[in-house]
């Protein structure tokens, strides 16, 4: 059996990358790792402090809020993979306190509100 796929006017395919893919178990074991932390979360600086002791941070990327691996940047995964929604952890911890990166809708979340300095 044969089959024949026209690619015209599609442009580029993207190829998966399924070494960077997590497979189930790994998700499953990262879900139940990740979950209870945002659950019992008092606040953002709360939330942050317990990511970074684990290795991980909380940024936007894209407009999404994600976590990514502390060293290498890398993006781990995002809160719909968790099972989580961005309204909720708002409820939850209030508005957080966003700083700006990059040219796009990327930024960091900060445990602290920034102060000015009076010197």
């Amino acid at each position: 059996m044969n089959f024949q796929i026209s690619t015209n006017g599609a442009g580029v395919i993207p190829s998966r990358q399924a070494s960077k893919e997590l497979d189930c178990e790994t998700a499953a074991l990262l879900r139940a790792a990740i979950r209870p932390i945002f659950a019992s979360a008092a606040s953002w600086g709360n939330l942050t402090d317990i990511l970074k002791d684990k290795g991980y941070r909380l940024v936007f990327r894209q407009g999404r809020l994600c976590i990514t691996d502390r060293t290498t940047d890398a993006r781990v995964c995002g809160l719909r993979f968790l099972g989580l929604e961005f309204r909720d952890l708002v409820n939850q911890l209030g508005r957080p306190i966003v700083v700006a990166r990059g040219d796009g809708a990327n930024g960091d979340i900060l445990a602290t509100r920034p102060t000015a300095d009076q010197d």
